[in-house]
């Protein structure tokens, strides 16, 4: 405390700094002319950023889209194959079935075992 009060009775407690006439007058045209010259950058004008825009809610569209797609495809496959059975096993299971009715059919049109072999090995 006893600094301050030195300080304070020497200088006294006024603002000892003082602004010149007439400074800000000329201030901002001189500060102007002292900055060098900067290569000004185009702002993006309304056109582009709307371009911009248009682009990215095109591609949240084509985004939406295709999963759609995939979940309709996944949906689909649980509808058509509903306990996880794949079409080979089904197609498995037809021709299970159609090879009991090929041995009538075979019978009927009095073709033998041997007949088939001859013709599978172009020897008939």
């Amino acid at each position: 405390m006893k600094e301050e009060d030195f300080i304070r009775k020497k200088y006294g407690s006024g603002n000892p700094f003082k602004v010149p006439e007439g400074y800000f007058e000329q201030f901002t045209s001189e500060l102007m002319s002292k900055l060098p010259e900067k290569e000004r950058k185009p702002v993006l004008s309304m056109p582009s950023r709307q371009r911009t825009r248009m682009r990215t809610v095109w591609y949240a569209v084509a985004a939406a889209l295709c999963g759609a797609m995939f979940l309709g495809t996944y949906y689909l496959q649980s509808v058509i194959h509903p306990h996880g059975e794949s079409p080979v096993a089904q197609y498995e299971e037809t021709i299970e079935t159609e090879d009991i009715y090929m041995d009538d059919v075979l019978d009927y049109a009095m073709v033998s075992n041997h007949e088939i072999a001859l013709y599978l090995t172009d020897v008939y």
